[in-house]
């Protein structure tokens, strides 16, 4: 098993940020194990850098994902 750090993942982009769309499952599925974790990794991170998150209700957080969920 490789380290995740040296895993090449620059073309793996994910088009949903909520719900994945069946061209995004089909690209997970492709990937291989250190890929995957290689993508986590990297997404945890970005989650982590981007700092704490404005307060909001969860009915803005609904609202958000219905939003997603229906294109826009």
């Amino acid at each position: 098993m490789s380290d995740i750090e040296t895993v090449d993942i620059s073309h793996v982009k994910f088009s949903s940020t909520v719900f994945p769309t069946d061209e995004d499952m089909k690209l997970w599925d492709s990937l291989t194990l250190e890929q995957k974790k290689a993508v986590e990794k990297r997404d945890e991170e970005a989650g982590f850098q981007s700092g704490l998150a404005e307060p909001c209700s969860v009915a803005d957080i609904i609202a958000e994902v219905k939003a997603e969920m229906n294109g826009g």
